[in-house]
């Protein structure tokens, strides 16, 4: 079967959308199908400035076995809300473009963020494949939580369409449990909601460990070493982190954050005032590359904002972190929260309070036998209930099966069962015969 996928982020990205986008395409296709995938060039904020070769890109895909069409889209490292909003108008308009010139598809799959959606809907009107959302981010909602968008008119439309196309699924897929009671509150029908959470590459990230010259290289000098591996924007807070550092200079730990974002420039520069020599901010490095950092950390920090709308998420990273078999200090409400506690694999705090997170610090540097035991714990719920390839083998089933019931039987016209005198019934046949299979065949 044909699998159209549109992805705003892909390959090299390393935005959750993007990985998610990435399992699906390596999952449909490792099942048969033929998918092509409808991306833009990289243009998270996260991954500009970084050297992107298409040539190399293009290799790497085809060696998974789907074809990957690149449309232009503006980028900017400003997260002006005009800007953003051009970013995502001009991949939706390029993006419906390039679909509406792929082959018919039998499904179309769109990865969150709503512009992806949006840019899908013109191939599903036009072939009638049946729609498939991933969604990962309940958009606009999740720019109006971090202030990068204000509640006027543009917000307002663009709850218009976020319901206008979330009524044109045949599935919406969310990653939590608030997130189909969320789409349930909205009108969808129970039936059209299912929840797959993002999981984990268990071969990448469970089964590493650090050695000493990994350890050695960002902690010299034998500290507890806090570490956090993502996205640094304004949804995570960090200067959180920072409240932590300063309560924590004065003991033997460390905080050590990898990755790219539009808030590090600001986080390094507060940490270089501050004079806070505990922090150290590492570049953003390939995927590859993040287990073995995350495997020579004492302790791992997930974090967010206090908002209601991240109450009701779980970041991808978690699963990660679990995988490693670290503990984790949970600086987020709501469901995630509840998923380390259930896992009894880390400890959680209030987010946006750093004098508690100093505290839970404390607490894991004095006892290593708890940090082991709720390592152990993580690493074996992670293995046990979020491998990637068991979910996503699950999601290719879903999309297989919503395939087949929405697939049109071809239409047969049967005659009516009549006695004929025996000399007629040959010639009955072969005209019946005729009839059937020439004009209604489908």
């Amino acid at each position: 079967m044909r699998i159209l996928i549109f992805s705003q982020h892909f390959r090299p990205e390393t935005a959750a959308t993007g990985r998610r986008a990435c399992d699906l395409a390596e999952s449909l296709a490792g099942r048969g199908h033929q998918v092509t995938v409808v991306t833009g060039v990289p243009n998270h904020p996260s991954s500009l400035g970084r050297p992107f070769c298409q040539r190399a890109a293009r290799r790497e895909v085809a060696a998974a076995g789907y074809r990957v069409v690149r449309v232009p889209v503006f980028r900017s490292e400003n997260t002006r809300t005009r800007n953003r909003l051009f970013t995502y108008a001009t991949f939706a308009l390029s993006a419906a473009w390039a679909g509406l010139r792929q082959p018919p598809p039998d499904a179309i799959l769109a990865v969150s963020p709503l512009p992806a959606g949006l840019a899908a809907l013109p191939a599903h009107w036009m072939r009638g494949a049946p729609l498939v959302f991933d969604l990962q981010d309940i958009w606009p909602d999740s720019a109006l939580a971090v202030g990068v968008m204000r509640p006027r008119l543009a917000l307002r439309l663009l709850r218009g369409l976020e319901r206008f196309f979330y009524r044109r699924c045949a599935l919406i897929v969310g990653i939590t449990e608030g997130f189909r009671r969320y789409l349930i509150h909205l009108g969808l029908e129970p039936t059209r909601v299912a929840v797959i959470p993002n999981g984990v590459d268990w071969e990448r990230f469970g089964a590493v460990t650090a050695g000493p010259e990994s350890r050695k290289s960002h902690d010299p000098d034998r500290k507890f070493v806090v570490g956090y591996a993502g996205n640094i924007g304004l949804a995570q807070e960090l200067a959180t982190l920072l409240d932590a550092a300063d309560a924590l200079r004065e003991r033997p730990v460390k905080f050590l954050l990898v990755g790219e974002g539009t808030d590090k420039a600001r986080l390094r520069k507060l940490a270089r005032i501050q004079g806070l020599g505990n922090v150290e901010f590492l570049e953003g490095v390939p995927r590859e590359r993040v287990a073995p950092i995350l495997a020579s950390c004492d302790a791992l920090l997930l974090i967010l904002r206090r908002d209601p709308l991240f109450e009701i998420t779980i970041p991808s990273k978690l699963y990660e972190y679990m995988a490693a078999g670290k503990p984790i200090l949970c600086s987020v409400g709501g469901e995630a929260a509840g998923l380390v506690a259930s896992a009894r694999c880390g400890l959680s705090v209030e987010p946006s309070d750093g004098a508690a997170l100093a505290r839970t610090v404390e607490r894991f540097r004095n006892d290593p036998a708890l940090c082991r035991d709720m390592g152990r714990r993580g690493k074996r719920s992670a293995r046990a209930r979020f491998s990637r390839d068991r979910l996503m083998a699950d999601y290719a089933e879903s999309v297989e099966d919503l395939i087949a019931r929405q697939r049109k039987p071809a239409f047969r016209f049967n005659l009516p069962a009549v006695e004929y005198p025996a000399w007629r019934k040959p010639w009955r046949l072969i005209a019946g015969h005729l009839w059937r299979s020439h004009w209604f065949s489908g």
